[in-house]
């Protein structure tokens, strides 16, 4: 009887090899490659992904996250064969996917199509398949699907000035911040566009600020907007040669304005008593007065220690927390 049954569940599983066991083959595959995919090991990742879109060759998603994986293992600057088949393989595998995808699509089907554009306009934004018209090509299907979308808007915006495009670059991260006036990344990626040397001589530095000043005013209880302005003022202070000691001194000053703000909302926010003290460091590096540097020095040296503490108590805190914690369940 046991030898009958036995017989029996071979012939069953023959017969459904011989319809066609693909389906189910196909599925533990992908949640095998699924978790190598999150625990970062694309070689195994694309291993699994490869057997998907062999048992299933008409699922975009196989595609997809087959092309993401070899993209992950794509090493730029590295000329060996091995490293440009994986972009290569990466770029044919995200077309499939584009091919595959229905008509109409379902909304996990349209994030997939959004993310795939996104990739390939990133792929053909760079070296070694860098081209203009391709990568604007993708683009502009990313952005005709949401035109106020920031993150469709930041891509086209990347692209532009990959390419060196500055005008076109400025009004699309523009456009990104007047669409999403209450979006604080959008008015933030703005100000960080300002802030980069591609002026030609001439500095943005007080757009970024006024920006990043009303990013921060959307947030007025959030210490991080106030805390990101000292930084841009410390930045400009103590890296640009072109400032007068006067100009620097003057910066620091609004940037100590902006990061006691900061504070005044969270007093045990470290980054920002670490911020205060190298801007009361750079005080100490531009005035002529020897009391006043010395007042400066140690006011930045007391910063540095009480943020070290504090980073120290908090480190304790949340190990005594994870200790207390009760273990899972078995």
């Amino acid at each position: 009887m046991r030898s009958s049954a036995k017989a029996l569940v071979v012939c069953c599983l023959a017969a459904t090899a011989l319809a066609g066991c693909g389906p189910l083959q196909a599925k533990l595959a992908f949640k095998d490659g699924n978790k190598f995919y999150k625990e970062e090991n694309f070689k195994l990742a694309v291993e699994e992904y490869e057997k998907v879109v062999k048992l299933e060759p008409n699922l975009p998603e196989g595609h997809f996250y087959l092309a993401s994986s070899h993209q992950a293992l794509f090493r730029p600057g590295k000329e060996t064969a091995e490293n440009a088949d994986h972009l290569k393989i990466a770029v044919e595998e995200y077309r499939k996917t584009l091919d595959l995808l229905p008509s109409p699509q379902t909304e996990s089907q349209k994030m997939l199509r959004r993310n795939t554009l996104g990739a390939l306009t990133a792929i053909f934004s760079d070296d070694p398949h860098k081209d203009y018209d391709v990568a604007r090509g993708y683009a502009e299907q990313l952005l005709s699907e949401a035109p106020t979308d920031p993150k469709n808007l930041f891509a086209m915006a990347n692209l532009y000035e990959k390419f060196e495009k500055i005008a076109e670059a400025e009004q699309t991260y523009k456009t990104a911040s007047e669409s999403n006036p209450q979006d604080v990344k959008a008015c933030g990626a703005l100000a960080a566009f300002y802030n980069k040397p591609l002026w030609e001589g001439k500095s943005k530095f007080d757009d970024a600020i006024a920006e990043l000043n009303r990013c921060a005013s959307l947030a007025p209880d959030d210490p991080t907007g106030y805390y990101k302005v000292s930084t841009f003022f410390w930045d400009k202070a103590f890296r640009d040669p072109a400032l007068s000691d006067q100009q620097k001194d003057n910066y620091a000053d609004q940037g100590l304005a902006a990061v006691d703000k900061a504070l005044s909302l969270k007093p045990d926010y470290v980054d920002a008593l670490v911020y205060k003290g190298l801007l009361y460091r750079v005080k100490a590096l531009v005035t002529t007065n020897p009391r006043e540097r010395q007042r400066f020095v140690e006011e930045a040296q007391m910063l540095q220690k009480r943020a070290l503490d504090l980073k120290k108590q908090q480190q304790e805190a949340a190990e005594a927390a994870a200790a207390a914690a009760p273990a899972p369940a078995q």
